[in-house]
């Protein structure tokens, strides 16, 4: 292989006391009318740190030290799994703990340390001070802060821009080994589609999958647009890497723009502007390029490769996304029956919408779940909350009203209720379990009940993080109950999609004309019409 020859891009312009031996619950200087409600706040970000069962093992250890407190009573572990410290807004975790204390639901916070709480220095000490004005007390174990004194506020912002210097030395490190990595010639890439690499980093052409490479450029080349070639592999049966044959037109664009099919690499292709919030943008001359020629051995030639971009240039509108809506209120809640994809919303202006299962959108091949019109759905959603709440038996909405104000109210103490007992329910079957070894008795049957609640809760745990994410629409909904004043049938001045929201979790599309529901406490109502082996509309 001929020595690479790297070439460089340039960039073209575009409040707190410090506690000596701390005992938690000794250090609460104000004496309130109740014991103090106490929470924890539970976060990992790395890996490794999940792998560990790091976040388990928080939430155990913080759930045992509250309740061992008779002078305290428990208000919950809140945690994030996976989450950085300097975005606050994909915290669901920590923002429903927060909006706990801010509604006077918690007196006192524990937190392992302030990095745990956020890396960011604004949003620490404003976040410290909203809960200091509500009489919120925040513990940083790591640090022996207790922000019950406002003394010690410069300290903790000192720590606070501590934590966010970590986060931008992580960040600025990175970003030097990177740049010396692409500097030699090196390229740091996810595993490519048609290749394989060894492990003294060698590239090495796997040609099973090459051939389909091969085949959509010469499919290209001969006159077929990226849909022909798409709906061409999924008839052929065409396998990606994930082993789904979904092929779709912007699979086809990745293939034939990617320089890597003919030996060449550019690296940087994105980049992350700010270390803060971690978003990454397609890199239009904000850090500096790297292209590496003859890099590895190409799958195609250089000359149809450049060809192909030539083609793709003059064609370029002939791929944008018409038609496609944007973000609506059930956006990623409705789930095809039949290939468990999601329905996506499509549409034109002054046409009637209509949303469509994504793998049938691709191709009638892979799913024939038919196109279901928007006011379908708002009419079957309504169907089913009429169904849940017997609102066809009722004479007057006053007591419906109240009762969906107390449910949408309490909805995020129950959630969290149902996860703290199926919490204690697992420690329980651990601590027999370990007691049962000690004492060389038999545990199997602890050994199935302990893995039956596992089981629970990793179902559970799905449904919860739908319910944390879904805060925003509960808000709206409970806003609009409270303007009504409950007279005959007034709950159908607000009853719509946006307000029926507030209640699902998902909803699993049987045919255009019965759907299933799900519900925010599990429960599932089924709506529409079945008739003789088919699915008729009830109108």
């Amino acid at each position: 292989m001929n020595r690479a020859r790297v070439q460089v891009v340039p960039v073209q312009q575009p409040s707190v006391s410090v506690i000596n031996n701390v005992d938690l619950h000794t250090s609460m200087g104000h004496v309130k009318p109740h014991k103090p409600r106490v929470a924890s706040y539970c976060r990992v970000s790395s890996e490794e740190e999940l792998q560990l069962g790091s976040l388990e093992n928080q939430i155990i250890h913080y759930t045992n030290y509250i309740r061992s407190k008779p002078e305290w009573l428990y208000a919950g572990v809140y945690s994030d799994k996976g989450k950085s410290g300097t975005d606050m807004s994909k915290r669901t975790g920590f923002n429903r703990m927060i909006r706990k204390a801010m509604n006077g639901e918690i007196d006192i916070i524990i937190c392992k340390s302030i990095s745990r709480f956020a890396r960011n220095v604004v949003d620490t000490l404003d976040i410290v001070r909203q809960l200091t004005e509500k009489g919120v007390q925040v513990i940083f174990e790591k640090e022996r802060l207790n922000t019950k004194d406002i003394t010690s506020s410069l300290l903790i912002k000192i720590l606070a821009t501590f934590a966010e210097e970590e986060s931008r030395s992580t960040s600025e490190n990175i970003e030097w080994a990177l740049r010396k990595r692409f500097e030699r010639g090196e390229v740091v890439a996810a595993q490519l589609f048609g290749y394989k690499t060894k492990k003294n980093k060698e590239w090495e052409i796997v040609e099973k999958e090459a051939a389909i490479v091969r085949e959509a450029y010469a499919m290209f080349l001969s006159g077929y647009n990226l849909t022909d070639i798409a709906q061409h592999f999924i008839r052929r049966g065409y396998k990606k890497r994930s082993g789904e044959i979904d092929w779709t037109a912007s699979n086809i664009s990745s293939f034939l723009t990617n320089e890597r099919y003919c030996g060449d690499a550019l690296s940087r292709k994105t980049c992350t502007l700010d270390f803060r919030s971690h978003k990454t943008v397609v890199n239009r001359g904000h850090k500096p390029q790297y292209y590496v020629e003859d890099h590895h051995e190409g799958i195609v030639s250089k000359e149809d490769f450049q060809k192909v971009q030539e083609i793709m240039n003059e064609n370029k509108t002939t791929q944008s996304n018409k038609g496609r809506y944007k973000r609506s209120a059930i956006t990623s809640r409705i789930v095809c029956a039949s290939c468990g994809k999601n329905y996506h919303r499509f549409g034109q202006k002054g046409k009637i919408t209509r949303w469509r299962c994504s793998s049938n959108a691709k191709s009638g091949l892979l799913c024939k779940a038919q196109p279901i019109e928007e006011t379908k759905i708002e009419e079957l959603l309504i169907e089913g909350f009429e169904k849940r709440y017997g609102m066809d038996q009722r004479t007057n909405d006053g007591l419906l009203i109240k009762q969906l104000i107390k449910e949408l109210s309490s909805a995020e103490t129950v959630r969290e209720r149902e996860q703290n007992l199926l919490r204690v329910e697992l420690e329980k079957c651990l601590i027999a379990e370990n007691n049962a070894i000690l004492k060389n008795l038999d545990v199997e049957d602890i050994k199935a009940k302990r893995k039956e609640v596992e089981e629970t809760i990793a179902e559970k745990t799905k449904l919860w993080e739908a319910f944390d994410k879904d805060h925003v629409f509960r808000e709206a909904s409970l806003n609009k109950l409270k303007t009504l004043k409950g007279s005959d049938k007034a709950i159908y001045k607000i009853l719509d999609i946006s307000f029926i929201r507030a209640w699902v979790i998902h909803i699993t599309v049987e045919s255009p004309f019965l759907f299933t529901i799900k519900w925010i406490d599990g429960e599932e109502t089924v709506v529409g019409q079945f008739r003789g082996g088919m699915y008729y509309d009830a109108k």
